[in-house]
């Protein structure tokens, strides 16, 4: 199964898949529309061969622009990728965090220092390490891949996969 995962920022999108981990760094230049359409662009480049695709879900308890902005690029990326007939799932922040470290409300670095830990992450970036864990779920829950303990593993029941 061919499977892009998203960590969706507007300023470093995570992206991981069978090729590897990277972030997606739109051109500084571009603001408003002119940097959802970049990006819309770019992430559906790298989904056109995709069967599934893994996006960390909305942060409901944040607050603020920051907010509002990455909701814009959420719902253009998902009906983009509905246009398409793309499969996507969302897998909530919490269920993430969850999976990774065996806790929901685990921090930031904690969730980077499990992916150092358990998937031999070499880097130091929250998008691509969210993006790793994303895609490293969708292959326990596909493929059987498992790189985490049992009881991290209950986080798959909380997903909606097609």
């Amino acid at each position: 199964m061919k499977i892009l995962a998203l960590d969706l920022s507007l300023t470093r999108t995570g992206v991981a898949r069978c090729d590897g981990v990277r972030v997606l760094v739109p051109p500084k230049d571009l603001r408003g529309m002119e940097r959802l359409l970049y990006l819309e662009e770019a992430i559906l480049k790298r989904a056109a061969n995709a069967q599934l695709v893994v996006l960390e879900g909305y942060s409901f308890g944040s607050r603020g622009r920051a907010v509002v902005d990455i909701g814009e690029l959420g719902g253009v990326i998902r009906l983009a990728l509905y246009r398409r007939g793309i499969r996507f799932v969302d897998v909530p922040p919490a269920t993430l965090k969850r999976y990774a470290t065996g806790k929901g409300n685990a921090s930031k670095e904690e969730v980077l220092a499990a992916a150092i830990r358990r998937l031999g992450y070499a880097g130091h970036d929250h998008n691509e390490s969210d993006a790793m864990w994303l895609y490293a779920m969708a292959q326990d829950r596909y493929l059987g891949v498992s790189r985490v303990p049992s009881a991290h593993r209950a986080a798959l029941d909380a997903v909606a996969w097609p």
